[in-house]
């Protein structure tokens, strides 16, 4: 039977070729455009993942108290975390590292180039996992002018050479560092980005400031021991600073991994559930939208065209068919169209993924390797075809043999109300995405046209680096 129901539909689709391009081609437009939507949701959804202990690892935070508001911020004093590791049982590792990103001119030989990192504590291999391709964590900071590079920086600083321990680097034409270890790149969806990592005694001691608990000037990370509640940290370190400093007006807390790229958004020095989710969950109903356009355009479709199908319907009845048999078939074949365009939609998002990267500035991959990209690729074609399917089948199976055999035309009843409802949310949810992207283009040339106060053209801005800026 299913054998016969493949047949009827092949033969359906190649006796109406217009309708069914339309159909497939409809559907293939709306999966492609969903599909790259939640490839970035995913991408977004999955920051810092790459870390094996993201559920216990923690950047310490600040609310500074002023009269009218709450300033949060990750600057911490620099003498602070070996204190807590030592006094809090909870903690399992602290790591000590310069704020934002650092650049450095590095010279290997006649070749100089720049490269941005960080200086950070040894513990930092322990607590986030970066996988060493050369040398390894326990050697990695063993003297002091040494330095950990990514796969990438390594290529920029010494071109195809493939064992790179033990070669030196040039650092600002002051000192040189050696190469300790070669690490695999990280995932750019990974909040701690770097191209080389160094000592954090090196900073320290070039620092005088860091050893007042009333400066600001590092980032702390912290590794909590397993099973232990955040919390009951948070209330221990909330007047830790104030012991040290009694008129400092900065209070400490723990903020988790698993909210640094997502809801880090603070009002008066608490979570307001906001950030980069928002868009997530913006783009993720878009996506889902879009789905059911491309699902509505379907039934439309298949229900007006419904008569040139009813006397095949009243023959199938005549003949003994049932009516679920009946949309078993209609229904199966909404699903061989909705796999067929599940199969164009993975050509089109390979063509479109390039300029689709780089309109959103990530390096989005298809991953057809990943067994979860295989599942819900073939799960949307699935609903799709089931969702699109299920109204033209029940109006179609529905249909009176005498009626259709003899040539009377169906009354259109209800089915017509349902029809033209379809259209209208079709056409209205369509409407409304097209001025949601009218308006979002127009402010985004606003704020690119508006008037800045200054004529920007032939204007250059030129970073300070090493003595130039007191030169």
């Amino acid at each position: 039977m299913i054998r016969n129901y493949i047949k009827t539909a092949y033969r359906s689709l190649k006796k109406n070729r217009g309708y069914s391009f339309l159909n497939i081609f409809g559907l293939a437009i709306g999966i492609t455009c969903a599909a790259l939507i939640f490839l970035w949701v995913e991408n977004e959804v999955g920051y810092d993942a790459v870390n094996v202990k993201k559920d216990r690892l923690f950047i310490v935070r600040e609310n500074q108290k002023y009269d009218t508001y709450v300033f949060t911020h990750s600057s911490t004093p620099g003498i602070m975390a070996p204190e807590l590791q030592s006094v809090l049982p909870g903690i399992a590792n602290t790591c000590r590292a310069s704020e934002g990103g650092t650049t450095l001119l590095f010279a290997q030989g006649d070749k100089s180039v720049f490269a941005s990192g960080k200086y950070v504590e040894s513990s930092i291999f322990s607590m986030f996992t970066l996988q060493f391709v050369q040398g390894n964590a326990a050697s990695a900071f063993s003297q002091l002018y040494s330095v950990v590079i990514t796969e990438t920086a390594a290529k920029k600083f010494f071109g195809n050479e493939k064992n790179v321990i033990g070669k030196a680097l040039r650092v600002d034409n002051k000192q040189n560092y050696i190469v300790t270890g070669v690490l695999k790149d990280l995932p750019a969806n990974t909040s701690v980005q770097f191209e080389w990592l160094m000592p954090f005694k090196i900073y320290f001691d070039q620092s005088p400031w860091l050893k007042s608990w009333g400066n600001n000037s590092l980032s702390t990370y912290v590794e909590l021991k397993p099973g232990i509640n955040p919390e009951v940290i948070n209330k221990q370190i909330y007047n830790y600073i104030q012991k040290h400093e009694p008129t400092s007006i900065s209070h400490l807390f723990l903020f988790p991994m698993t909210h640094w790229h997502l809801y880090d958004s603070f009002k008066d020095g608490k979570e307001t559930g906001g950030g980069q989710i928002e868009y997530v969950r913006l783009f993720t109903v878009v996506a889902w939208i879009i789905l059911f356009i491309a699902c509505i355009n379907f039934m439309n479709l298949a229900t007006a065209r419904s008569e040139k199908r009813a006397r095949e319907v009243g023959v199938r009845k005549v003949l003994g068919a049932l009516k679920k048999s009946l949309i078993a078939q209609f229904i199966g074949e909404a699903v061989f169209m909705s796999l067929v365009s599940a199969f164009i939609a993975l050509l089109l998002v390979s063509v479109t993924l390039p300029a689709f990267n780089t309109l959103v500035q990530k390096q989005l991959t298809l991953g057809l390797n990943n067994p979860y990209h295989r599942l819900s690729l073939l799960l949307i074609a699935l609903v799709c075809g089931i969702i699109a399917g299920s109204y033209p089948s029940l109006y179609l199976s529905s249909f009176n043999p005498v009626s259709v055999l003899k040539g009377i035309k169906m009354k259109d009843g209800w089915a017509a109300m349902v029809r033209k409802g379809l259209v209208v949310v079709q056409f209205t949810a369509s409407i409304v995405l097209i001025i949601s992207t009218i308006i979002v283009y127009q402010q985004i040339q606003h704020i690119k046209s508006r008037n800045l106060g200054f004529n920007k053209d032939n204007l250059l801005e030129i970073g300070l680096q090493g003595k130039i800026a007191q030169n």
